[in-house]
């Protein structure tokens, strides 16, 4: 395929890719015909399919990414940022050597002209009025849960963007920056040359924050440090892949957290999914009649919950026992 029209058919991917919101844009070969598919919420849309295209797209991103053209057996990975007339986003590229040819997997970050705001991502008055009790305190940890591509960066930013308003001093460490924020200091993961969450949590802490957000709690150190930095002095921010409070608590100790610490510094998991909404006016960005928008569940800690989790209960059995009686053990802002 000629230059101008492989840049033609990437051009059409990203820009549609961003109109109906993907989160995501796979890109495959098959015998050199190209697959595209869109990760639109938590569903995995087909987009179309170009013969004699998919190496020479595969090479016009990776020239884009400024990554290594000519290597095609290791993964690589690379940005560039893609910017229309309406549209402005930051593409993180991933490529897979597979049997099949490369993959290439990116990930789209819109740049946002609006201010982040709980309302509208989608939270009660209520809820909105909630998160912002919690990030008045100083110390203890506030997790957002939630499945993959559910938006739960998204709120984390949110929550940095208030507390940093309030003149609060915020420091984070994520893999990877999804979007610089305004008076917070963005530590991005770098595993080559030694920075990960564990060490960039130490480092950051030599850095007086009153806030630490931790992009993803995934291993012991990890969660070690956290808790340490939530039980002397700072608040911390943090997401899990979990279903509820007590998922999200239960994900910690299996990472090694101790529970009577884990009873003590957790404060709330606010639990966030996506679901497809009727739009008003029968326009969406899927084309289906529907978008996808954020629903919050904010479920607080009682002393009920504390005293369960740090005595060492068995989560099946305090699942249980909020399930059977949610209104005398679980404070819910809905």
């Amino acid at each position: 395929m000629e230059g101008y029209a492989v840049a033609l058919l990437l051009q059409q991917v990203l820009d549609e890719a961003l109109r109906r919101g993907a989160s995501d844009v796979h890109l495959f070969t098959v015998q050199d015909r190209l697959v595209v598919q869109f990760r639109v919420g938590t569903t995995l849309e087909p987009y179309l399919q170009a013969d004699d295209a998919g190496s020479s797209v595969i090479r016009r991103v990776k020239a884009l990414a400024k990554m290594d053209v000519a290597e095609t057996r290791l993964p690589q990975d690379g940005a560039f940022r893609w910017v229309t007339e309406s549209l402005d986003a930051w593409v993180r590229a991933a490529t897979l050597p597979t049997v099949h040819g490369e993959a290439m997997a990116l990930r789209l970050l819109p740049s946002r002209r609006e201010p982040l705001d709980f309302r509208l991502l989608g939270m009660t008055r209520e809820q909105a009025d909630t998160v912002n009790g919690l990030l008045t305190s100083r110390t203890g940890l506030v997790l957002v849960a939630g499945p993959t591509s559910s938006g739960k960066t998204t709120t984390l930013y949110a929550m940095m963007t208030q507390v940093a308003r309030a003149g609060r001093r915020v420091i984070s460490v994520e893999d990877p920056v999804e979007q610089v924020l305004d008076n917070c200091h963005q530590l991005e993961v770098r595993e080559r040359i030694g920075i990960t969450f564990d060490s960039g949590i130490k480092a950051l802490l030599r850095h007086d924050p009153d806030v630490i957000m931790v992009g993803e709690i995934r291993d012991e150190p990890t969660a070690a440090a956290a808790l340490r930095a939530a039980v002397t002095g700072h608040l911390v921010l943090s997401t899990t892949h979990a279903e509820d409070v007590i998922g999200a608590a239960a994900r910690l100790a299996d990472l090694g957290a101790d529970r009577g610490l884990l009873a003590e510094v957790l404060q709330a998991v606010i639990v966030q999914s996506l679901h497809r909404v009727p739009s008003t006016d029968n326009v969406s960005c899927d084309g289906t009649g529907a978008h996808r928008a954020a629903q919050f569940d904010i479920c607080l800690m009682t002393p009920e919950i504390r005293d369960w989790i740090g005595a060492g209960v068995p989560w099946s059995t305090i699942r249980h026992r909020l399930y059977a009686q949610p209104a005398r053990a679980v404070r819910r802002a809905q």
